[in-house]
């Protein structure tokens, strides 16, 4: 039964409170410091502190909400600590007449006397709301730094060591304490000396390609191979070939009459191995006429077996003399192989013509020269039209023909502050279309608000763009347009905004010019809601638009 009237006592006093219009409050249980001495009336009969949400019992004393629920939770039967009388729950009510009484306390801030403010007691939570003494958490990720609010700008701006700053080099925006880390490691514009002291900056991503022509850089002499053993800087290469012009073709000459000796002695060393060759053939050519008279006596001799021993001898020098015939052939091949001439007459015919082209070098150059350039302006133009077909394709690639576009923004943080910053005010969207012929649309969004929602929402609107077939399309355009800020997690809680298009307005006539006055939502969401955390509207530093045009009673060509 005691646990029925507790919870009777509690759900009272909730539907008490819950049926109240007042929005005053403050925080119990925290030293206040009044203006005026405060009035025993004015505080609870058990805490002995400032009355929050008073009860006044059968007996006439005040308790605070909490702490005449306590008093019913220590004690199976409550009674009031001042006259001991007991606490019966038909007879406890909320006191509004004192609860704005107490409200209306005036209190100094609790920052005083740097703050020198009085509020009444019920707006002392929203005085430290914006209190410009009161201290405070920096709001960027990762840091606990305790400031004052009027502090605190600064602090974002100047002070706080995980602000985002924006790279000089590759216009990223990177936190502030690891800026430096950044542009050394990480940043691909960083600016660095060559390496090979050419006193030339280049930025990493061209470090590369400037090593292959970097004028200090030492490389070996074109003539290496003829002998020069000179290692010199690049730049310095065409002086060293045009003085040492003269050491350099005695080195191909020596060379010449090197390999002209080599030919010689393999000459000599192949008619040598064709005469031995022709030696051992005799000896054959003489063993077989031995052979064959061995065996026209073997048919005569009686004695067997001499014959057969005689005849097996010669047949086993027969037999090695074939054999030592083989190897020298195929040694011969070898050799020939190893020593053909071919190479070595190319070689040398490759030589006569580097001379000879040494001696119209100045020529060539001049030439070369010329058609470099004439090749570096085909070049360029030719990058020129690839980029400009690229993003056509781009184009026609993300194109929607069914009046609904999805519009991705990316880098949301660096854009708005663009716009902030009046850089880039506004931004448009890829244009899509009703049909295959039909209307040409876009959107256009300003991240730091226009007109009225400038500087406090993002404004988003609907354009009509000058299309291919407006010839034959019914104007003015009469569509509805839905625009939407996609929620992305998943939940559908978008920001939707509705509207007809007004056939009176200029907005929705025929373009004259390339594209129409965009029309649509000033206000169409707060900064606060977009980018406060407990939202998913941002995501990835990148945020998503829809906009559908209803197609209905809209015929098509």
């Amino acid at each position: 039964m005691a646990s029925e009237e507790l919870a009777g006592l509690s759900n009272t006093f909730a539907r008490q409170n819950s049926t109240s219009g007042i929005s005053l409050d403050f925080e119990p249980d925290t030293d206040y410091h009044f203006i005026e001495t405060l009035e025993e009336r004015y505080k609870c009969a058990y805490c002995h502190l400032v009355l929050h949400n008073p009860h006044q019992t059968g007996c006439g004393h005040r308790f605070c909400q909490h702490c005449i629920i306590s008093l019913r939770e220590l004690n199976a039967v409550p009674t009031c600590p001042v006259d001991k009388e007991t606490i019966k729950v038909h007879e406890v009510f909320k006191d509004n007449c004192c609860k704005r009484e107490v409200l209306n306390l005036q209190v100094f801030c609790k920052n005083v006397p740097e703050c020198n403010s009085k509020i009444i007691l019920g707006r002392y939570q929203d005085h430290l709301q914006q209190c410009l003494f009161e201290s405070v958490q920096c709001t960027n990720d990762e840091c606990h730094d305790q400031i004052l609010r009027k502090d605190l700008k600064d602090h974002l701006s100047l002070h706080c060591k995980f602000r985002e700053e924006i790279c000089q080099y590759c216009n990223q925006y990177v936190v502030s304490v690891n800026l430096k880390n950044h542009e050394k490691n990480d940043c691909p514009d960083f600016p660095v000396p060559c390496l090979h002291n050419c006193s030339q900056i280049i930025v990493k991503k061209e470090m590369d390609k400037h090593f292959s022509v970097c004028p200090e850089a030492e490389v070996d002499c074109p003539y290496k191979q003829y002998g020069c053993p000179v290692k010199i800087k690049r730049g310095k290469l065409a002086e060293h070939e045009n003085a040492a012009l003269r050491e350099h073709m005695l080195q191909i000459l020596d060379k010449n009459s090197k390999l002209e000796e080599q030919i010689s002695d393999l000459y000599k060393s192949l008619e040598f191995k064709e005469i031995k060759i022709q030696q051992l053939a005799d000896t054959i050519k003489k063993c077989e006429k031995e052979f064959r008279q061995f065996a026209q006596l073997l048919g005569k001799n009686s004695n067997l077996m001499v014959s057969t021993q005689t005849l097996a001898s010669h047949i086993d020098k027969s037999a090695w003399l074939e054999t030592q015939v083989r190897q020298l052939i195929q040694m011969s091949n070898q050799q020939q192989s190893k020593f053909d001439l071919g190479p070595l007459l190319e070689t040398i015919e490759n030589v006569k013509q580097k001379i000879a082209f040494m001696e119209t070098y100045d020529q060539r150059l001049v030439v070369l020269e010329d058609q470099s350039s004439n090749h570096d302006v085909h070049i360029s133009i030719h990058k020129a039209q690839l980029n400009k077909n690229e993003e056509r394709f781009k184009l026609l690639e993300g194109t929607c023909y069914n009046g609904k576009l999805i519009w991705k923004i990316m880098d949301y943080k660096m854009k708005k502050k663009e716009a902030v910053e009046g850089r880039t005010v506004s931004i448009f969207s890829q244009p899509f279309y009703t049909s295959r012929c039909g209307y040409r649309l876009c959107a256009r969004a300003y991240l730091n608000g226009d007109g009225s929602g400038k500087g406090t929402h993002l404004s988003l609107y609907f354009v009509v763009m000058r299309g291919e077939f407006d010839s034959l399309l019914p104007w003015p355009f009469k569509q509805k347009v839905t625009l939407m800020l996609l929620d992305q997690s998943g939940k559908k809680n978008h920001i939707v905004e509705v509207f007809k298009a007004d056939p009176n307005s200029s907005s929705f006539k025929r373009p004259d010019g390339e594209m129409n006055i965009a029309s649509g939502c000033p206000r169409f969401v707060a900064h606060t809601v977009l980018e406060n955390a407990k939202n998913t509207y941002v995501k990835d530093d990148t945020l998503f638009m829809k906009v559908v045009v209803d197609l209905t009673d809209l015929e098509e060509l």
